[in-house]
């Protein structure tokens, strides 16, 4: 008997080498307060389990604050994982990124990126400040939801955590389901995530 496994949920993840932590926290230590205050200040701040703006002036950080070394970086890890998944791909672009910032308790529900009119392609997240146990981020099999979804651990099911720690990527396909799990640390936790679209 011969079972083979044809649909790959791939996740890319990089730890930052010490002058790569050096660019990133550099490249954010100015913003960050900046960016929570103003966060703060808008009427859906606090909507969720979590701080976040959905407000069109916070879901372009990068641009926003002008991070140009950190979006080059960005770009190089994501076109790197695209290269993998759709090596016909001519160019891809970082059309939105944004700041989350969960505090002890705080956690996020499953959900994906895929926009109904627009979807990205890959989507990720960067750690900026994750002490431990502050929430993992926890992948789902792409089907999870479905009718005959299983929990339990077997070919076809698929769950797997990934700990946040400062300077850490993570990339993934937007489709696939994912949540953050309860920060049960005593300190806030901090990522930059963004979606990415390519062109064919």
């Amino acid at each position: 008997m011969k079972i083979d496994l044809w649909f790959a949920t791939p996740v890319y993840h990089h730890d930052a080498s010490e002058a790569e932590a050096g660019m990133i926290q550099s490249s954010v230590a100015q913003m960050l307060d900046t960016e929570y205050k103003e966060i703060l200040s808008r009427d859906d701040a606090k909507s969720r389990s979590y701080i976040q703006s959905r407000h069109l002036e916070h879901r372009q950080v990068l641009h926003k604050y002008q991070l140009d070394e950190l979006h080059h970086w960005l770009t190089q890890h994501c076109g790197g994982f695209i290269k993998k998944l759709h090596p016909d791909a001519k160019a891809l672009e970082i059309r939105e990124s944004w700041l989350n910032f969960y505090f002890p308790g705080d956690s996020q529900e499953v959900h994906h990126h895929m926009h109904p009119t627009s979807p990205s392609f890959i989507s990720g997240s960067l750690y900026l400040e994750a002490e431990p146990n502050s929430g993992d981020i926890k992948f789902y099999h792409p089907a999870f939801g479905a009718s005959g979804y299983q929990s339990s651990q077997g070919l076809e099911t698929f769950e797997a955590s990934y700990a946040p720690k400062p300077n850490r990527l993570v990339l993934f396909r937007s489709h696939v389901p994912h949540g953050v799990m309860q920060n049960r640390s005593d300190k806030v936790r901090i990522s930059l995530s963004f979606n990415v679209y390519i062109q064919d």
